[in-house]
């Protein structure tokens, strides 16, 4: 079976054009992210820390929860080891990044919106 060669060539330029999209998105990197965020879906500060530890902690300082954070291409992947025993990892595609906030695409396909606090 033979495509066109005008179908062809729209496939040819649309893939390029996705290629260029790629390729001109800045490079994130790890530092942007560290330090204390306020997340839009709890009240509670997100800690950050540049050696790749993040915490909840509550308002008297207790830590409610914990885990490991790091970047890959342009996703963060969090993981927390659950009461049972398990290690869980979720990956959530950076959506935008400025240099006061951040947003997050949830597994959900929902938008996570981060104020810096610090």
């Amino acid at each position: 079976m033979s495509q066109c060669p005008a179908m062809r060539a729209r496939v040819v330029v649309w893939s390029l054009v996705a290629a260029l999209l790629v390729a001109c998105q800045p490079e994130l990197k790890s530092e942007q992210f560290a330090g204390t965020w306020q997340s839009s879906r709890v009240s509670t500060p997100l800690h950050m820390h540049a050696n790749g530890e993040w915490e909840i902690r509550g308002d008297d300082g207790r830590v409610l929860q914990y885990g490991v954070w790091q970047l890959e291409r342009r996703s963060i992947v969090w993981s927390i080891r659950m009461g049972d025993g398990r290690l869980m990892h979720e990956v959530n595609p950076v959506d935008s990044l400025e240099k006061r906030r951040f947003e997050l695409r949830e597994q959900d396909g929902s938008l996570t919106k981060f104020e810096r606090r610090d």
